[in-house]
């Protein structure tokens, strides 16, 4: 229930239903309802009861996921990925930490395929 009630916040915010001192979150609207609508997603996967049901929420749920990680690949802010070890130079670090980004979209993509060829089996 945590999860839909997250994702009900972050797609008003997305939308614009919250005030704009409210919304701490620096990504674009678009990004916080996938974020938003993710969570959503995952809570009605976690609710059904039907397994067919719940492998096409989770196909739907790793799309999303793919979509959020493939705007934080290519298209985020310089140093969006700091932190990590302090002995790699911050270039090569934002270059590793967009490279793991873009493996976890083609990981995301490989799963929601497996789900979805395992559904229409």
């Amino acid at each position: 229930m945590l999860s839909l009630a997250l994702g009900c916040v972050l797609c008003a915010d997305a939308l614009g239903v919250l005030p704009f001192e409210y919304a701490i979150l620096e990504a674009p609207r678009g990004v916080l309802g996938a974020a938003g609508g993710a969570l959503i997603i995952l809570a009605l996967a976690l609710l059904a009861r039907d397994h067919r049901g719940s492998d096409a929420l989770g196909a739907i749920l790793l799309l999303a996921f793919s979509a959020i990680t493939g705007w934080v690949t290519f298209y985020g802010l310089e140093g969006i990925t700091e932190g990590g070890v302090s002995f790699i130079p911050p270039s090569v670090a934002e270059a590793v930490g967009r490279l793991l980004f873009g493996l976890g979209v083609v990981a995301c993509v490989g799963m929601a395929a497996l789900a979805l060829r395992h559904l229409f089996r």
